[in-house]
């Protein structure tokens, strides 16, 4: 081969083998060439936006100088999030921009705290609204009660009755707040009262033309009582059968009512001399 022809190829191969080395940086232009060389008037030079999610933003802005690139923040508050990390980024990463282009970022900022404003009146009701401890009411009556909780300071009593097999009359079955609750002296105590036992009444039945067994049977059935069985004469009716009842039947009474009755019976014969 000529000469001439070798040294074309040499240098054609040297030109293509130190291109791939300056686009790959191994070859560094800057390091070689005077400073002047690549003025700010040379060709624009680009760089790929990397990832800054997840950053802190000053990581994000020490990269961001690395790769010539510009930052523009924007805050946003974000639940469970640290702040001055990196929600969101434009553009995105892998985006080719130009050196000296800004890229937006998205922060994570702290969550404002808000100071609410008192007014004077406001403040003077605060002051006002004393607190309390509720007292112990359980077995006690109604006066000793209300006696107990004007003491306290507590003077806003709702009073409310019922019947109760179980509480005397005229004592507290329960009460709301609950003892020992920390509450305002005007915050309203409901207490229930009992009425005492529970009064049933119940409907006398007829017993007149029943056996005397029968009748007793009845009254046990309608929770009522037997009282005195008084023995009588009348031979126009059958006897050993009711004739007679204390208490109108068909009438409504309390249970446990005492009933006398009236049976009819023959007449002793009188012995004599």
């Amino acid at each position: 081969m000529k000469p001439f022809a070798t040294a074309l190829i040499t240098s054609f191969l040297v030109s293509i083998i130190t291109g791939i080395l300056i686009f790959t940086g191994v070859i560094d232009l800057k390091k070689i060439l005077p400073e002047d060389f690549l003025s700010a008037d040379g060709p624009e030079t680009s760089a790929v936006v990397p990832n800054f999610v997840n950053l802190k933003i000053t990581e994000a802005q020490k990269a961001a100088s690395e790769f010539g690139l510009k930052i523009i923040t924007e805050e946003k508050y974000v639940e469970k999030t640290d702040p001055e990390i990196v929600l969101e980024q434009f553009p995105l990463p892998g985006f080719k921009a130009k050196t000296g282009d800004s890229v937006k970022l998205i922060i994570s900022k702290a969550e404002e705290v808000t100071f609410e404003t008192i007014s004077e009146e406001e403040l003077k009701e605060i002051e006002l609204s004393e607190k309390v401890i509720m007292p112990e009411l359980t077995g006690l009556d109604l006066a000793t009660a209300k006696d107990l909780l004007n003491k306290s300071g507590i003077t806003s009593i709702s009073e409310n009755y019922e019947e109760n097999n179980n509480i005397e009359k005229n004592k507290i079955i329960s009460y709301n707040p609950p003892a020992g609750s920390e509450i305002n002296a005007d915050t309203v105590v409901d207490i229930v009262i009992s009425r005492g036992v529970i009064i049933k009444q119940v409907i006398v039945p007829n017993l007149y033309n029943k056996s005397l067994e029968k009748a007793k049977a009845d009254l046990e059935k309608s929770k009522l009582k037997l009282g005195t069985v008084t023995k009588v004469t009348d031979e126009d009716k059958a006897f050993n059968i009711i004739i007679g009842q204390s208490v109108q039947w068909g009438a409504r009474v309390k249970e446990g009512t005492v009933i006398d009755l009236k049976l009819n019976a023959e007449a002793e014969e009188k012995l004599g001399w």
